[in-house]
């Protein structure tokens, strides 16, 4: 399971300037264990389609200096049967829309087989969460407004798999959008402890809480969405099981799945 970290912003900002040295400092130290590949994805205005930047090096050596409105900062930790490759990389963009997906559909021939014959020829990659975006997608063709859409398309994916964390951000006509809904898988540890890290030497917010996801304004004036993994002291956590739109003008809304 992956780590995934949203900002939005009144002003397009590097997310150097969004997070501040010691928050992005710590979220990229993150890939030191999710170190399948990294993925940013920004967007300027409702209008503009994500940028995307994906890559296979250090996380540390990303190049995350334009400036952006929102944007999504992914740090992979790849599912078992999903390839350490450049199509599995998230964020994944299509259609205008950003999306970064933090947890395992398994079995993914469950998902696979909601979809179309022409959404999975579209399908670039071999991860669930490229199943889960198509899914999502369809939604926003056919449904409006954006949360509803999401929380439909979240709440088919959740009937399919009752127990999996279905965590997801998105950039859809220039807002963050976030579900909210980690279900009930435990933390990982058996991945960990095969990439020699054991349960008492995780990073923080790798234990219950691994799943959690924590907001807050920063004094930049950015508004962050974070998986656990840096220091959330003071955020707020967001509602569970939820679809939560932000806007560039601070205005915030949810609906439940």
């Amino acid at each position: 399971m992956s780590r995934m970290l949203g900002t939005i912003a009144p002003r397009a900002m590097t997310p150097h300037d969004a997070l501040g040295a010691t928050l992005l400092s710590a979220f990229l130290d993150l890939a030191t264990l999710h170190s399948d590949g990294w993925g940013y994805a920004r967007a300027d205005a409702s209008d503009h389609p994500p940028h995307l930047l994906t890559g296979l090096t250090p996380a540390r050596d990303a190049p995350l200096v334009e400036s952006s409105a929102v944007s999504l900062l992914y740090l992979r930790f790849a599912s078992a049967g999903a390839a350490v490759a450049p199509e599995n990389l998230q964020p994944f963009v299509a259609e205008g829309i950003a999306f970064a997906h933090n947890g395992a559909l398994t079995p993914r021939t469950l998902a696979l087989d909601a979809l179309t014959d022409r959404e999975r020829a579209g399908l670039r990659g071999t991860t669930d969460s490229e199943v889960y975006f198509a899914l999502v997608r369809r939604a926003l063709r056919s449904l409006s407004p954006t949360e509803s859409a999401v929380a439909a398309a979240a709440a088919d994916v959740r009937a399919l798999y009752p127990s999996a964390c279905l965590n997801a951000m998105l950039i859809v006509d220039g807002a963050l959008v976030v579900v909210h809904s980690r279900g009930t898988v435990e933390p990982p540890l058996a991945a960990f402890a095969r990439r020699g890290v054991a349960a008492d030497d995780l990073p923080p917010g790798h234990g219950d809480d691994y799943n959690a996801l924590a907001t807050t304004v920063l004094p930049t004036g950015a508004r962050v969405v974070a998986t656990s993994g840096v220091d959330t002291t003071g955020w707020q956590l967001l509602a569970e099981n939820a679809v939560h739109v932000f806007e560039r003008s601070g205005a915030a809304r949810s609906i439940p799945l």
